[in-house]
Parts: C-alpha cells; structure tokens; sequence
C-alpha cells in the first residue's frame, strides 16, 4: 500500500513538470510566431539588425522588464498589435533564443584569444625577473625607517651617537640638536634606511623639504634619485619621480647634515597616484632592507579597455616600438648590475658567470626551459657576435624581450604544464611564474587539478596576489574615475583636497582590512559598520575623534551606513560640486555591484541646476528630468537604486531633510528573476545586495575577466554559475575565489564534479 501511494506521488510529479514543460513550450512557439510575425521583419533573423534597424538586439532586462517594453512601445509605431499574453510570450522566447548573455554566448561562442602581454604585465614580468635572481624580503610588523645619528656632518660610522626607529621623516630642530648633550647644535647628520611599501602601481613623486644637505636613493644605491648634498639659492623643495608596482619593496635611504646653518629641519613627502602631496606615513615604511627591484619606466601606450577589462589585442607601432625602448632600458639596467645578479665574485670565471645568467634569463622570460635550437639562437648566436661579454648580455637581454615567446602569453601552442604554470601565475599575480612552480611543471606536477589548486593556495597568498585583488577592488569600484573631488567652497568650505585624499586613504585601508581579514568575506564589503578615520575627517563628519589622532578604526554611524556603499570617499565622488547625484550612485550599484548594462544615454542632456528648480528636492528633480520616454528605460532601472542613498549629501554626510522636505530614501529594484525588492535607505539596500545571486555572479565575472583577461564564457557556458557556487559554498571567500579562477584558467576548463572547498587553503584555519 505504502508502495503504491508513493508511485501515485511520483506519477503526480512527473505529470506536473510535464504539464510545466508544454505550457512553456506553448509560450516559446507563440512568442517565436509574434516576432516572426511582427518583429522580423525590423530586427531580423534571432535580432540580429536588418538595414533598417541594423543595431543587434540583446541585453540582460528581467522578463518582465522586457515584456512590458514590448508592451509599451513595439512595434514601432503600432504598439496596440502587441499586448499582454503577447508581449510575454514574445520576450520568453527573445531571452532564450538570442536576447540574454546565455543565449548571445550559444549564438556566438566566445574564443579564447591570443594576446600580447599588457603594460601592467610587461613591468611586472621584468620586476620579477629581475628579483628571481636576488634575495626577497619579508617585513615584520613594525613601520617606520631605522634612523642613525651622529655628531658630525659626515656619516662616519665611529661618530654614530645612536641609532632608533623613526616612524616618519618629519622633524623640525630649529636651531637645536636632536640630543643637545650628545649631538652639536651647529653640524650633524643623520640617515635613514629601509624599504618603501608603494598603495598602488603608478607614478611617485617624491619631495625632500629641507633648508639644509640632503640625498634621497630609491631603487637605485648608487644614482639618488633626489641630490640637494650641495645647494644653492633658497629652495627647500627638492623633487624626483619614480615608477613603482604595488605589491613590492623598493630600498629607500635619505642621507640629511647640518652645517653651520641657523635652522634644521626635514621631511620625507610623496605625492601618490591622483591624491596630494603628504608626508609620507609610517604603515608605508619598514625598517628591513630589501633589493633593488629591475624596473621599467619607459611609457606604453594603453591597454584596450573596450570589454570592460585590460586585454593585450592591441599591436600598434606605438606599442612596438616601446617595447624596444624597454628592452634597451632592462639591457642596460641588467648590464649595469651584473655582478649582483649572476653573483660574480672576485675568483669567479666571469664570461662562464654571464653566459650561465643569460640562459636562465632567457629560459625565466619564455617561462620553459630552452630546447638546443633556441640556446643558439637567443644566448650562443648573440655572444658570438658581439666583442665583448657585456655587449653580448645585452643582446641576448634584448633578443628575449622582443620574441613573441616573451610578449605573447602562451604563444606556442603547446598547451603543457608550462603554459599551465603561465596561466596559473599571470592570473593570480600578473607576473610570470617563479621558481618553485616552474619546478613543478618540469617535474609533471601540474597535471592534476589538486597539484594546481596546491600552487594556487601557495601564490594567492603572496603580497603580489594580495595587490592584485586591491587593484580590482578599484577596479570594480570605478576608483580610477574618481581621482579629483571637487566641491563648491560656498556650500562646503571644510572640504577640502587634504580631506579629500584622507577619504581616500580610509577607504583603502578598509579594503585592506577586509582582504587581510582571516575570512576575507566579500560581503563585509557591504555590510561593514565600521570606518578608518583620522582627526581631520572625525572633526568634519562629527565621530568624536580628538583633532590629532591617526586613522583608526570607529564605529561609524552604524544604524544608517553599511560598507563601501555609504563610504563618504564615493558617495562624494558620485555627486555634484553643491548636490547629491542618485543617478551617478544609482549607475555605480547597478553597473557595478549588480552587473546590469547600462547603456550611455542616447543624447547628452545637462542635469537641471538646483537653483533652477529651487523649490524641488533632488528626488523630485531627478525623476522630473529624467520621466520623457527616452531617459524612462534605463532611469527606472537607475533611478530607485540610487534614491536609496539620497540621505547623503554631496560631501557624504548624513541628512534627514532638504529644502525643509523629508527626504524619500525609499527605493526598488526588479530582480531578473522577476522578483521586487523594496528597500529603505544604506543598509536595507546593502543587505539586499550582500545576498543578492546577481551580485555575487558580477562580482565573479568581473574578477574573472580581471585576473584572466579572457571572456568567463570562453571557458565554458556554465562558467559563471559553477564559479558563483563554488564562491558562495566557501562562505564567500574573496582567496578561495581566487584560486578556483586561477585554477579554471589554468585548465581551461573544469571538472564540474570537483567541489572545491575552504579547506583546500593550507593556511587556513578552518
């Protein structure tokens, strides 16, 4: 009896998802017979565009979003003939035959395209050559430079008074020593010495304020970067500029006297990529020393950004021609410091020293080991034909960056552990392979997914993995377009540049924060309560901080914010001069948080100035300005997600009022799955997007195309869902993320019966 009643329940079911199965399969054949119908003939065979309307039809509108276009405005000129159950059935069958991403990539399969190394990629892989023949530092927990100070202007070691760590270079002696008992008011020197930690790949200036004899060497122990040793004329500003890439340790030494002069004083200040010049503080400084990193300062032309990420498609005469600058300027670099890396020593057969060096380097560019034919051609034929071995290292150094085997990724075809190896570090590091896993490809131990999930594990744990996840946190955040906030000084006269950038510095160290986290929880992106603040931004946003304190960590109006979303840094940076700008949030969270094409508007339209509209809040002007039908299609996408955050002003400040109306911070958001979501304000709105499936997904695609610079789809249809699962499975962790990208790069493919798990990670806890 038990028996029967349970086929009796599987034979229900069973007719019940048939029954679901033709009654959609009655909605796909009536929306396939509308469109051909009635939308053929305008937009073509699966919309790809006739000469009439010869734009392609696709996008990623819900169903119903997409149905009730239909249903409002097509066809063109007769929207009466298609309405309701129509129009419906017309946008499923759309979604699943060419509209939605899915359907484009079964349509128009995405390649996996061969592509040149980019600029980023160039200056990382010669940073890292270079280091693979040198010791590596490991800093400890302190910061600052160690400083040693004698009683002389020289700095002779036998007059050193004592030696302590500095935590910055700032000092103001005035016409006193620092040690009045030890030290001469009237002559003496002092030297710090150290490594510099750079935030971010870019170009520094760096700036030695001095009225007294000063040299500042960076990178570079023998050339200063700064030289005010001799001066003249009333200067106190001495400035010199240097390329750096996050993720490493540069040397840095100031060597600062006094002599005879009536004042003394010195700082060490920088002026970082898009912020202001500031001394430069001491969670940027270490007391170890490390080697000079081998780099590359000729400028390249830049990246295509067209598919929303960095690809090296590009091969211009202007990038040809700065790869052979850069490969002139490593030879030359390389030569000048031969002896430190191919560890010549006095007794040392120098020529079998160099030629030995310029195998390696050759075969650590090309990322395998060279075959007989490839020996000759990059390392034997080259100092065959030069005169001396000098003149041959710098052929052979020039011959290696400007073979396609070095600026082409995989550019062999082979497709072995060694373009294995290749694909693993340049996604997870940006840089090519280093020593321990080009040893496991030469020993076969990149064959399994386990032995490539190991040597993730072990890279995405380096300070270079660790960059490379900040730079797409900026990436994903559109920081790089918020590089000057401006404001009008009538309506916010404290807000300032200073303020501006000690914004910008506390977002960085929240991101840091979160990625350093042991759980590394993306979604503490969103629903963190807590901010960095320093004296100068407690003072203007009200957080009780006395006037001198260093950023630290507060709990920061926790009932109204939530994460990145209402950090004051973008909610100032997507606003205007005097107001607040619900469309430039609102296309921030749903471009960038939750993934949906946003189109640029189809004509430029100013927005309406507030004092021209004096009586409307910006809710009111916004939805006024932006109701024609034209602006209506995006904006009601645009609009609800960014009103959501109206109760922050253009500097990032908390209200409850404007033009003495309540503020409506009441927003929506149509799902793709047809669902709507109703939120009120920051956190309600965070929370929303913390757990939404869409957000996870964009987070993932992007990140992918960040790391792997290829199209997700490439690597099969089910990319993005097996990667969002496997994300949300580990809890969310940004690391394991990581390195099941790195890992489905390297593979090129999946196995979808793999369900790769925290524990993988050796150093995790769990």
């Amino acid at each position: 009896m038990r028996l029967s009643v349970a086929y009796a329940g599987l034979i229900c079911l069973l007719l019940a998802v048939r029954g679901q199965s033709d009654e959609r399969s009655d909605i796909l054949a009536r929306g396939r017979a509308v469109y051909e119908a009635q939308c053929h003939s305008c937009h073509g065979e699966n919309g790809a565009g006739t000469p009439d309307v010869p734009a392609p039809l696709f996008g990623d509108r819900p169903n119903a979003e997409l149905a009730d276009l239909i249903d409002r405005t097509m066809p063109e000129g007769a929207p009466e003939k298609c309405t309701g159950d129509d129009a419906r059935a017309v946008a499923e069958w759309m979604q699943q035959a060419f509209y939605s991403p899915e359907a484009q990539s079964r349509l128009h399969p995405p390649q996996v395209d061969l592509t040149r190394l980019t600029v980023s990629q160039y200056r990382n892989a010669i940073a890292d050559l270079g280091t693979s023949f040198r010791w590596r530092t490991n800093p400890g927990p302190l910061r600052g430079l160690t400083a040693d100070y004698f009683s002389t202007r020289n700095h002779r070691r036998d007059r050193r008074v004592f030696q302590r760590l500095d935590s910055t270079v700032d000092f103001q002696f005035g016409s006193f020593s620092p040690d009045g008992e030890k030290i001469p008011d009237d002559a003496f020197a002092i030297s710090w010495d150290g490594s510099l930690i750079p935030r971010e790949s870019g170009w520094y200036e760096f700036v030695v304020r001095t009225e007294n004899g000063a040299r500042l060497y960076l990178n570079q122990r023998a050339e200063p970067l700064v030289d005010a040793w001799v001066r003249s004329g009333t200067d106190v500003d001495f400035r010199g500029v240097r390329y750096l890439l996050a993720g490493r340790l540069y040397p840095i030494r100031l060597e600062w006297f006094k002599f005879k002069e009536q004042t003394a004083s010195v700082q060490l200040r920088w002026k970082t990529p898009g912020s202001v010049e500031e001394v430069i503080p001491a969670r940027h400084l270490v007391p170890e020393n490390s080697a000079e990193v081998l780099m590359v300062e000729t400028p390249f032309p830049p990246d295509d950004r067209s598919a929303g990420y960095e690809r090296g498609v590009s091969v211009s005469p202007e990038w040809d021609e700065a790869t052979t600058l850069a490969a002139v300027e490593t030879a030359d670099r390389v030569v000048a410091a031969v002896r430190d890396l191919a560890k010549i020593r006095d007794n040392d057969n120098r020529s079998e020293k160099i030629r030995d060096f310029a195998n390696q380097f050759a075969e650590r560019a090309f990322r395998r080991p060279l075959d007989e034919e490839s020996r000759q051609l990059f390392v034997d034929s080259q100092f065959a034909a030069a005169k001396s071995e000098d003149e041959g290292l710098r052929r052979v150094v020039i011959a290696t960056l400007k073979s396609p085997r070095f600026l082409y990724r995989e550019v062999t075809g082979a497709d072995d552990q060694f373009d294995r190896a290749a694909r693993l570090s340049f996604a997870l590091l940006n840089s090519i392979p280093d020593a321990p896993l080009l040893e496991a490809a030469a020993k076969g131990q990149l064959e399994t997914e386990d032995q490539l999930r190991q040597q993730a594990w072990r890279l995405v744990n380096d300070s270079r993995a660790r960059s490379r996840l900040l730079e797409f946190l900026r990436t994903w955040m559109n920081l790089e377009r918020i590089q000057e906030i401006d404001k009008d000084s009538a309506v916010f006269p404290d807000y300032t540049d200073q303020l501006a950038a000690d914004l910008r510095v506390s977002l960085e160290l929240f991101l840091e924060q979160v990625v350093d986290s042991e759980s590394g929880d993306f979604r503490q992106l969103l629903l963190a309560d807590t901010m960095f603040m320093n004296g100068r931004l407690s003072e203007f946003y009200k957080a009780g901080l006395p006037a001198d304190s260093d950023f630290q960590l507060v709990k920061f109006e926790p009932e109204r914010r939530s994460g990145i979303i209402s950090h004051p840094f973008l909610l100032s940076g997507l606003a205007y001069t005097q107001a607040s700008s619900p469309i430039h949030r609102g296309v921030f969270l749903s471009r960038g948080l939750l993934g949906r094409g946003v189109k640029p508007p189809p004509i430029a339209v100013s927005p309406t100035a507030p004092d021209l509209a004096p009586e409307l809040t910006t809710r009111e002007r916004v939805t006024v300005q932006t109701s024609p039908e034209m602006c209506a299609n995006c904006h009601a996408l645009i609009n609800p997600l960014g009103f959501a955050l109206e109760k922050f002003d253009a500097v990032g400040r908390y209200r409850e009022t404007e033009k003495e109306k309540p503020i409506d911070a009441s927003g929506l958001y149509l799902q793709r799955n047809g669902g709507l979501v109703r939120f009120q304000g920051a956190r309600e709105l965070a929370q929303f997007l913390s757990r939404s499936e869409e957000t996870h997904r964009s987070f993932t695609r992007q990140l992918f195309h960040h790391m792997v610079q290829q199209p997700v789809l490439a690597f099969g249809p089910t990319s993005i869902q097996e990667l969002s699962d496997s994300f949300k499975n580990s809890e969310f962790r940004m690391k394991t993320l990581q390195v099941n990208i790195a890992v489905r790069s390297a593979l090129r493919g999946w196995n979808t019966n793999s369900q790769p798990v925290v524990a993988n990670d050796p150093g995790s806890s769990q």
